[in-house]
């Protein structure tokens, strides 16, 4: 049986809802949400301390920022490029 492009995912489709990772709980934080697969390969890229810190510079500004609520609900890992200003500022911060 094959499956359509709509129903994987691939070359513009929407996966269908119960093909989702669903999202990993991180104790502290309650707007930002990744994977377990995705927290764990950002601890293993920046470290713990690092990652902490971004979290929690990220959570508030989906919180306090008006750009920021567009963002809330959905996957956040995006936002953790090593060149993105959300581990920029959390380097700055340590």
């Amino acid at each position: 049986m094959k499956i359509s492009s709509i129903e994987n995912g691939k070359k513009g489709g929407r996966p269908n809802k119960s093909s989702y990772i669903t999202a990993f709980t991180i104790p502290g934080i309650n707007t930002v949400i990744l994977t377990e697969h995705q927290y764990n390969t950002l601890i293993e890229k920046y470290g713990a301390t690092l990652i902490d810190t971004a979290l929690k510079i990220l959570e508030q500004w989906l919180t306090s920022s008006p750009v920021g609520h567009k963002y809330k609900g959905k996957n956040n890992y995006a936002h953790f490029r090593s060149d993105g200003w959300v581990i920029n500022t959390a380097k700055s911060e340590l």
